[in-house]
């Protein structure tokens, strides 16, 4: 089987704006905002090399949607728009899947509105479910390898952004392993106090919620944060000695400061290694071969012949995520090692923290 898929991108700040158009800088940024909502999406790349174990084999389109997350959150109808003018695109180049990536995930209900609008054209993904899968992976990898316990009646688990799709699921997936206190973080507490009382039902640890993620990240030993805030919202005077994040959320929810502290361990989330020799034509700052948890589900989806729509709205589906794990076990997608801020992790910052957890 072959099959075909394209996958949505988009600059997530002016920064990147600048970077691809130095000339950029020279304009007034309303200008830019106008000039970016009248521009149509373009394919950026071609993306080939993507062979299963099963020997399946897949090809992709970078497709580009310029607006940046702050401009989809303002202008979310021309976001919605502009996703489904790309779901046509992907179409006439044989495409029978699309993956949101980044904001395009999070305007029209989750992808809900421009997948209802393309019904019949393109399934559509978000790429939530693998993304929420391997966030978990990451987790209890950093843990194991630091040397933490989560069963440990003295480990304070946060969900940062866990009323959201992906949150909800991460929380669900780790709660079984979990004796201490696992605590939902969420802008809206009547939402966060509705999942922490679904969790609930999955652990004998306490699970509490809380809007105050400050507050509740200076507690923390364990973290998965994956709120879809435009700016960082975890600075490094918010996070524990000692804490292991993951950090799922595009644009980042921790700060790039935090990365000066030692005795913190951030894990870039969801980043996978691609089977066969892939070639993405395009430069996202991974390694050769790797890419976002997300952008691997859609491949997924199109050596699976998958029809239809996936990962959408926001509350994901606990079986469809088990499934992406069993999907990449066949196909031979893999969680790699750790990275922190697009880096490697060094055993000399594993050997560093364990130290530190262990009180030496």
């Amino acid at each position: 089987m072959h099959g075909k898929f394209v996958f949505l991108l988009h600059p997530l700040g002016m920064e990147h704006v600048y970077e691809a158009k130095p000339w950029a800088k020279l304009l007034p940024k309303p200008v830019i905002d106008f000039y970016m909502g009248i521009k149509k999406p373009f394919i950026a790349s071609h993306i080939t090399g993507i062979q299963s174990k099963t020997g399946d084999t897949a090809e992709g389109w970078f497709i580009v949607i310029p607006l940046t997350s702050e401009l989809m959150v303002k202008r979310e109808d021309i976001a919605v728009k502009r996703i489904i003018e790309a779901g046509y695109m992907g179409r006439e180049l044989g495409a029978t899947i699309m993956g949101l990536g980044a904001f395009t995930a999070v305007v029209g209900g989750g992808g809900k509105v421009p997948a209802d609008a393309l019904d019949g054209v393109i399934g559509v993904t978000t790429g939530n479910s693998y993304t929420a899968y391997t966030a978990h992976e990451a987790l209890l990898l950093g843990a194991r390898e630091v040397g933490v316990a989560p069963s440990s009646e003295d480990i304070l688990l946060a969900v940062v952004g866990g009323t959201g799709s992906i949150g909800r699921v991460v929380a669900k997936l780790l709660a079984p392993k979990m004796n201490g206190t696992i605590v939902i973080v969420g802008r809206n507490i009547d939402k966060a106090k509705k999942v922490a009382a679904e969790v609930q039902e999955l652990t004998d640890a306490k699970v509490l919620a809380s809007d105050d993620v400050k507050g509740i990240m200076r507690k923390a030993d364990l973290a998965v944060t994956v709120s879809s805030a435009v700016d960082a919202i975890i600075g490094p005077n918010d996070v524990k000695s000692g804490a292991i994040i993951v950090d799922v959320s595009r644009p980042r929810d921790v700060a790039e400061a935090v990365k000066d502290r030692d005795d913190v361990l951030v894990i870039d989330g969801g980043v996978v290694k691609i089977p066969g020799q892939v070639e993405f034509n395009f430069d996202f700052g991974f390694p050769p071969g790797t890419a976002f948890a997300c952008m691997a589900e859609t491949m997924m989806l199109a050596l699976e012949g998958w029809e239809g729509h996936f990962s959408l709205t926001k509350e994901l589906k606990e079986d469809q995520v088990r499934l992406t794990g069993q999907w990449a076990e066949k196909h031979g997608f893999e969680l790699i090692w750790m990275r922190s801020f697009d880096l490697p992790v060094k055993k000399e910052k594993i050997e560093y923290m364990r130290k530190i957890v262990q009180g030496g």
